[in-house]
């Protein structure tokens, strides 16, 4: 059984009679509503939920045009259809009634079938229309609930969509920023150029220097903000780049905080009360709002009823909140094993933990089109603590990232004595010999060209070694180009 509210259809005329007449025609499948004239149904409307309005042209009191006129120009009901329903039949009456904002005709007196088939083709046109709205909110919705600035750019500069988090930014409405050039409106007068430069040089492909970029805004009161931009080029149906989507995070607080912390640590030499300070705010203030962003872009991505424009704005909002969670769980990682300062050591079998990193690294050579060669066999029993598998997990996740696609990176394990030496061979560019020492320094990351990282891979390493009482370093493939990244590990 269907218990749908029937479309509900206002009939509005002087003459009892033809509204008698219409009612009779359509009270089987609308709920008809009748006035008596124009000041009447104007009422109506503003205190039910109507789908239709029948108008007549000719009332004493207010005239089926100015009626029209009214509902048009209101907002809250500008996408009623409104069928102007008159005696009349001269071009300039209905001129007049085009210009009122009347979306179809009837001349009395009706025929039932034509007052039908009007009614049902309107009726259905606005369905669409109030479906379209529905499916645009809900995707606001979930733009809105982000916790951070979303922005789209459009070729010209102009601003085509901010969500509720970017006007909070700026202080301004959604209707002080929509249409506006970003670049003249919203950024320091000594920015602006710099900025337009870069824009133009996304346009033209050039993302990889420019994905990730800091700048300046004004806020409505005049005080300046420095955010950090993740960008994303929009592109029609047919590949053409439309404009720029941006995702950006308030770091003026955090950059202060960071130049704050970075004294005191100085200050404490990396204190325990330190550490655990910046653990909380990892795993709390800063992974709790990522998740959220992932759980409702997974959410909108799965139902499937986006228009193309939002269906890829969304999955450039997922790659970037993606690349947000991995530097999160990196740092958190760190400053894990940072505040460790001695580890119960037992026996493991290297063999087994090399699998079982390179199972989970197996979308990853996948999608780098990479072969894992691991040259080991038999058992490699060592005195180790299973947070050992991270180490093997960075390195191998590293050889990939910074090797060619369709290379070759290989793990070996040698015996040294008392100890075991593990390799991990990549084919990349290499490192320079200057270099060597400082890759495994916490937030020292060599420019590697488009590739990005946290700088904090490799200091992992190290610092999980330590722990071990072993040592790691970096030297150049003697096979070709690449490196060889090696760490020792103590034999039970």
């Amino acid at each position: 059984m269907n218990d749908a509210p029937l479309p509900k259809i206002l009939i509005v005329d002087d003459e009892p009679l033809n509204v008698e007449l219409m009612e009779v025609y359509l009270s089987g499948d609308y709920d008809v509503v009748p006035a008596y004239g124009g000041a009447e149904g104007l009422e109506i409307v503003r205190n039910e939920d109507i789908d239709l309005v029948l108008l007549d042209v000719m009332m004493p009191d207010l005239s089926g045009f100015d009626v029209c006129k009214a509902l048009k120009e209101d907002p809250l009901y500008n996408f009623i259809p409104v069928v102007m329903v008159t005696a009349l039949s001269g071009k300039e009456d209905k001129i007049r009634s085009i210009e009122a904002g009347a979306d179809d005709f009837l001349s009395k007196p009706v025929d039932r079938l034509e007052l039908e088939t009007r009614v049902r083709s309107l009726l259905k046109i606005k369905q669409l229309h109030n479906s379209l709205v529905a499916q645009r909110d809900q995707a606001q919705n979930y733009l809105d609930v982000a916790g951070v600035i979303l922005l789209a750019l459009d070729r010209e500069q102009n601003v085509t969509l901010v969500n509720r988090k970017g006007c909070e930014v700026l202080g301004r409405s959604e209707d002080a920023v929509l249409g506006k050039n970003w670049f003249d409106s919203f950024l320091p007068a000594k920015d602006a150029e710099y900025m337009k430069k870069m824009f133009c040089k996304m346009l033209e492909g050039d993302m990889g220097k420019f994905e990730y970029c800091e700048s300046r805004i004004i806020k409505a009161d005049g005080e300046e903000r420095l955010i950090s931009w993740h960008n994303s080029l929009l592109t029609d149906k047919n590949g053409n780049v439309t404009g720029v989507l941006t995702s950006g995070e308030d770091i003026t607080e955090r950059m202060r905080a960071e130049t704050g912390l970075k004294k005191y640590a100085e200050e404490l030499e990396h204190s325990n009360e330190l550490k655990d300070l910046f653990i909380d705010i990892i795993r709390h203030d800063l992974m709790n709002p990522a998740g959220a962003v992932k759980g409702f872009t997974d959410l909108l991505l799965k139902r499937g009823k986006l228009q193309e424009g939002d269906f890829r704005m969304l999955q450039s909002i997922k790659r970037t909140n993606d690349k947000l969670i991995t530097m999160i769980s990196s740092a958190a990682t760190f400053a894990k094993v940072e505040s460790v300062s001695q580890v119960k050591l037992k026996p493991l079998d290297l063999g087994e933990v090399v699998e079982n990193a390179a199972q989970s690294l197996e979308s990853q050579l996948e999608e780098n089109r990479i072969e894992l060669r691991i040259g080991i066999g038999g058992s490699y029993p060592a005195l180790a603590d299973p947070m050992i598998e991270q180490v093997f997990m960075n390195l191998i996740s590293n050889a990939i990232k910074y090797s060619p696609r369709g290379s070759v990176v290989t793990v070996k394990i040698d015996d040294s004595g008392n100890e075991w030496n593990v390799r991990v061979i990549d084919q990349g560019s290499g490192i320079l010999d200057g270099d060597k020492e400082l890759v495994f320094e916490r937030f020292k990351r060599l420019d590697k060209g488009n590739i990005k990282g946290t700088g904090l891979g490799l200091a992992i390493v190290k610092r999980i070694v330590e722990l071990h009482e072993g040592k790691v370093g970096v030297e150049d493939n003697p096979e070709g180009q690449g490196s060889v990244f090696w760490f020792t590990l103590r034999k039970p």
